[in-house]
This record gives C-alpha cells, sequence and structure tokens, in this order.
C-alpha cells in the first residue's frame, strides 16, 4: 500500500509548481487545495455547516462566494479556525479514498496548511516548499491580482518559514536560482527507497 507524504509550503512559495514535477515523474499527487474548491461547491453538508457559519449570503445559489469568504476569514482569525475545522477532515477523507485508488510506493498530498491543520500527522514524510517573502508577494501579486498588504495579510496566517521547515523531513528551495528538477529527483530517490527512514 502506499504510504503518504505531505508537501507544503507557504503562499506564493512554488509548491503547485514542485507538485507538477512529482507528477510528471509519476507521483500521484493529490491537490488539498483545489479539492477544497470543489468541496465548498458539491458537498452539501459542509455547505449547510459553512451558511449556519457565515450566513445564507457566503453562497450564491449553490457556489460559494469565495472572495467574501476569504474576506472575513482572514480577518477573523476564529473564523478561519473554524471553517478548517469544518473542511479537513472531509479533505482527509478524500484524500485517503483517492490514495488507495493509487498503484504507486508513496502518494502526495499537497496543502499550503498541511501542518497548520494537523493533516501533516498523517504523513510519513513532509516536503516543505520554501521562498523568500519578497518573491512570494510578487508571485501572488501577479497571480491573483491582490494588493501587498491583503498578501501579507494571508502570509501572516500561515506558519512562518522557519517554523514549516524546522518540522518537514525535506526542504526544497524556489528562490528562482537554485534548479527545482534536481531537488524533486533527490527526494524522490530518497522517498522510493524501502529504507527511507534511514536515510534521513
Amino acid at each position: 500500500m502506499a504510504y503518504f507524504v505531505g508537501l507544503t509550503g507557504g503562499i506564493g512559495s512554488g509548491k503547485t509548481l514542485v507538485g507538477e514535477v512529482f507528477s510528471t515523474m509519476g507521483v500521484p499527487v493529490f491537490n488539498a487545495d483545489e479539492e477544497t474548491k470543489k468541496l465548498y461547491d458539491t458537498d452539501a453538508a459542509l455547505r449547510t455547516q459553512l451558511i449556519n457559519l457565515l450566513g445564507t449570503e457566503i453562497y450564491d445559489g449553490s457556489k460559494l462566494r469565495r472572495k467574501l469568504m476569504a474576506e472575513r476569514i482572514f480577518a477573523e482569525e476564529t473564523l478561519l479556525e473554524k471553517v478548517n475545522g469544518l473542511v479537513h477532515p472531509v479533505v482527509a477523507g478524500c484524500f485517503r479514498t483517492y490514495a488507495a485508488q493509487q498503484n504507486a510506493p508513496y502518494v502526495l498530498m499537497e496543502s499550503a496548511i498541511l501542518m497548520e491543520s494537523g493533516i501533516a500527522s498523517m504523513m510519513r514524510k513532509t516536503i516543505a516548499v520554501t521562498a523568500p517573502e519578497t518573491l512570494r508577494l510578487q508571485r501572488v501579486q501577479q497571480r491573483d491580482g491582490l494588493p501587498e498588504e491583503t498578501v501579507r495579510l494571508r502570509i501572516r496566517q500561515q506558519w512562518t518559514d522557519e517554523r514549516r521547515n524546522a518540522a518537514a523531513d525535506f526542504i526544497l528551495v524556489n528562490d528562482g536560482k537554485q534548479a527545482i528538477l534536481p531537488q524533486v529527483i533527490t527526494i524522490h530517490e530518497k522517498l522510493m527507497c524501502r529504507c527511507v527512514d534511514v536515510l534521513i
């Protein structure tokens, strides 16, 4: 049976790009952030819970008003924690189902808040993608068109790179200077080895 490996990194770190590299190497990758977006619109029980917490205006029909929810939960930490508490058990269940269907030595779960959510406890190993904050800010502003202060607020809601890196088994640097592929290959080779726990 495949074992679980977590892939995480702060907003703008480039963890999705890293996940895509692992995928091209034949590693099954479960994108928890994308799965969460789907669940918001398709899971009736979760939708009811979010409406009870945030109000009926949080949905437009069956579609979550993501911008409105983001504005609320990133401005109030207790709301963010409550929403995460509703979502994470559902996502974890979806991941287990996905992993059971894969035929591979290991399966990656990509999640921005893998460690903050506690889902990292499910993982045998974890990989943290790190990048300078100035570069992360630039990436997110270009990608999402958000003002700098909004991006900084979201960064503050996540663990620092230092804390994340200290908890991870592998650290992958995505600073625009060091090549990603050699780092991924090195980590992949270790994860593919049956004596992975001895090698680290």
